[in-house]
């Protein structure tokens, strides 16, 4: 996977993610709840020549078991691929139910979806899968940013050696508010987007962080973090102190 990935639910034009994969060498594509029409369109152009190359990460909200096999296969139809690389079981703060399991369970089987990732905000318990040899979670999705940093205790020091599992991470602006010159400490400038996504792959246990741009200059301010690369060890200080404060809600 890239190191960033591309998700389409708030709005990223199809432009926009098309330079994502020819310019920018980005492959990995979340198409959630929200499947909307831009990165939809994307996706189906670009699948017709370079599916192979891509990483496609389906989600589903479904945590009784009745609509997770239906939902990642109309997703597919509706972009016209056979397979989905990750299907994210969303928001689970503890074992999915035994319905989702099975439900998993048999696109597997089918070869319908390749990897499976869970997203959730209880540190404590993905921390203890993450743990476990031969989880059925292949890739934890965690909340982790500047101002959210609690995953370098209670996630990533847990990570099992032998099959570790990935992770990815999402919030890297903390909706928004890293960027908001009223949350600021007094005579701080705001983080940049390329700053937030910067400080979360600037950790050696997260693999993929996800970008959410509403818009074609979105994506563009947030993009530059591939170019810059990780934080210096003083924007790293600095990132930590804006966040702390805005952490403790001053």
């Amino acid at each position: 996977m890239s190191r960033l990935g591309l998700s389409g639910g708030y709005g990223v034009p199809r432009e926009s993610v098309e330079k994502a994969f020819f310019v920018h060498n980005i492959n990995t594509f979340y198409w959630g709840s929200l499947r909307r029409k831009g990165m939809g369109e994307a996706l189906k152009s670009l699948g017709r020549n370079h599916r192979k190359e891509l990483v496609l990460i389906l989600q589903s909200y479904d945590h009784l078991g009745w609509t997770v096999e239906r939902s990642v296969r109309k997703g597919l139809d509706a972009l016209g691929f056979d397979v989905a690389d990750i299907l994210l079981l969303g928001w689970h703060n503890r074992m999915p139910a035994t319905g989702v399991l099975k439900g998993v369970e048999t696109l597997k089987k089918e070869g319908v979806v390749k990897s499976v990732a869970m997203s959730g905000h209880n540190r404590k318990f993905f921390g203890k899968m993450a743990d476990q040899d031969g989880s059925i979670i292949d890739i934890f999705m965690v909340r982790y940013n500047a101002a959210h940093r609690g995953a370098e205790e209670e996630i990533f020091p847990h990570l099992a050696e032998k099959q570790r599992p990935g992770i990815m991470a999402y919030t890297a602006t903390r909706w928004g508010k890293l960027l908001n010159p009223r949350k600021m400490p007094p005579g701080e400038k705001p983080l940049t987007a390329a700053d937030c996504y910067r400080f979360a792959i600037s950790h050696p246990a997260v693999d993929l962080c996800m970008m959410g741009p509403r818009s074609a200059q979105e994506f563009e301010e947030g993009i530059q973090a591939l170019e810059m690369g990780p934080l210096t060890q003083e924007e790293m200080e600095r990132a930590r102190r804006i966040g702390d404060f805005i952490h403790q809600g001053k």
